[in-house]
């Protein structure tokens, strides 16, 4: 069983005129490495939002296909819950960082 499947995927933004994703399908298994590339705006970061389940829980639009990550669909888990099995750093990380010092920032996570 691979550890990422994506079946058919399809996304577009809302307000968007095309498609972000159009019928991706890929399997990632056990100790692979995968490089993914593209242009600014071909859909990258779109695809990895999937895998973390902001895609579509967090961000509307129109979604269809089925994407797996260690077995669990992400359309039927929420992203805190696939946050324990997969990790997801944006490309300016400091903008992800709400409070000024690293123990206030774990507790916020805490508590929330």
């Amino acid at each position: 069983m691979p550890l990422i499947a994506f079946d058919d995927v399809r996304y577009r933004y809302p307000e968007a005129d095309g498609p972000a994703l159009d019928g991706i399908t890929a399997a990632v298994e056990p100790g692979q490495v995968i490089l993914l590339r593209g242009a600014s705006g071909s859909g990258k970061s779109t695809l990895l939002r999937c895998l973390n389940g902001l895609v579509p829980h967090s961000t509307g639009g129109d979604y269809s296909g089925r994407v797996t990550v260690c077995g669990l669909d992400t359309r039927m888990h929420p992203p805190r819950e696939l946050g324990a099995r997969i990790g997801f750093v944006f490309q300016h990380p400091d903008s992800q960082f709400v409070l000024e010092d690293v123990e206030a920032e774990l507790a916020f996570g805490l508590e929330n």
